[in-house]
């Protein structure tokens, strides 16, 4: 072929093309290759599905704790007066009874000292009273038998001189002296007995008296064994003696608090958590307590306290076991507490939009739009209502997938 030939041949095949451009229809688009754009409607989508099941969503929370003891008393001395020796350091543990600081008692040793003379003398007196009234009486009861006989006597002597006499025996003098010595007997006699009523008169009265007297000083005995025994300050329980807070020289007023003592048998840690939170730590309710890098197992005591206005319910627990943690240090109560029941549904499945909360199921090849009520979510699950346990869902929710589009469940998925 010359070049004539090849030169009207080109000519001729851009002629055809262009009349062929000019053919178009004048409203048809120019075609693109749009990589972006979502597939044409008779291609699936490729979606995986995850089946759901019932259970409950539960979550852990963390909230500060303070470790406190239900006994932890400022314990104060009876007396007052200088402190001369501090017997147990900070830190130390006491048995209820236990000295633990002792003030200068040199007074009160006086006082004691000089009530227990008090009291011998009372008791001496009264022995001397004792005494007194038993010798007197020995002797007046010596002295009424003696007259007792005289007087018999006396009478006996009387009766035969006044028989003599009527016989002519004796005379007149006679009979009068007699007599006269039957009247003296008689008179002995009354004195005598006299005298002994008189020393038992006395024997009641000085006796009561010195008996009051001893009893006195027995009382104003005890008073002075007591003035002392407060010079020492004693534990009121067994526990930790957390704080002394005297020093030895220091002058301690009659009740003020000397020492700070702890019973760690009675530790308690107290938090606040929501109203929500409080219904489900109920009595006995086990927890995490960690301090110290330790942890410690925690039980609710009481959970059963009104929301203050910041809307927190204050909660009280022990802990368990022979834990012996600061008071008033701040610890970490952890707990799991059960946001909601119902299906549980993963987060990545489920489509929240204007027209409400949804999932996507597969149904016979498309998907298909199903409202749902949230009740809970946390750490990437969502408890549901309206969706029945079994349920298989689209997971992940492509962002392209609209009701109604087809789908093809990947492998291993298939509902």
């Amino acid at each position: 072929m010359n070049n004539a030939t090849r030169n009207a041949a080109r000519s001729l095949a851009l002629l055809s093309l262009t009349l062929l451009v000019a053919c178009k229809a004048p409203g048809e688009a120019k075609k693109t290759n749009d990589l972006d754009a979502p597939p044409a409607k008779t291609t699936a989508l490729s979606v995986s599905t995850t089946e759901v099941k019932t259970g409950k969503l539960t979550v852990n929370r963390s909230v500060s704790a303070t470790v406190t003891a239900e006994r932890d008393s400022r314990v104060a001395t009876n007396a007052g007066g200088t402190v001369r020796q501090v017997l147990v350091s900070e830190g130390r543990s006491v048995n209820a009874g236990q000295a633990v600081l002792q003030l200068d008692d040199t007074s009160q040793r006086q006082a004691l000292e000089s009530a227990r003379v008090q009291l011998r003398q009372a008791q001496i007196g009264l022995e001397q009273a004792r005494n007194t009234t038993t010798q007197s009486g020995t002797s007046l009861n010596a002295a009424v038998r003696s007259a007792e006989a005289s007087l018999a006597q006396a009478q006996a002597n009387a009766q035969s001189t006044e028989n003599l006499y009527d016989l002519g025996g004796v005379s007149q003098a006679d009979l009068q002296a007699a007599r006269s010595q039957l009247a003296q007997a008689q008179s002995a006699l009354a004195q005598a007995r006299q005298n002994l009523a008189q020393n038992g008169q006395s024997a009641q009265n000085s006796i009561p008296l010195q008996q009051t007297q001893v009893q006195s000083a027995e009382v104003a005995l005890r008073q002075a064994q007591e003035n002392l025994s407060r010079t020492t300050v004693r534990a009121p329980f067994s526990g930790t003696v957390a704080e002394v807070l005297v020093q030895e020289g220091e002058f301690a007023a009659q009740g003020s608090a000397v020492f700070r003592l702890v019973d760690t048998g009675s530790l308690r840690v107290k938090f606040s958590v929501p109203a929500a939170d409080a219904a489900a730590l109920q009595q006995d309710t086990a927890f995490n307590v960690g301090y110290g890098g330790k942890n410690y197992v925690g039980r609710v005591v009481d959970s059963s306290g009104i929301a203050g206005t910041d809307r927190l319910v204050p909660v009280t627990a022990r802990l368990d076991g022979n834990v012996n943690l600061p008071v008033g240090a701040t610890a970490q109560a952890r707990y799991r507490t059960t946001l909601g029941q119902g299906v549980l549904v993963p987060g990545s499945a489920v489509q929240a939009s204007g027209a409400g909360n949804a999932v996507f199921t597969v149904n016979d090849g498309r998907a298909r739009r199903t409202p749902i009520s949230v009740i809970a979510e946390s750490g990437g699950q969502v408890a549901v209502s309206n969706l029945a346990a079994g349920t298989r869902v689209i997971d992940p929710i492509p962002g392209s997938l609209q009701d109604g589009a087809k789908v093809a469940v990947s492998s291993g998925n298939t509902p």
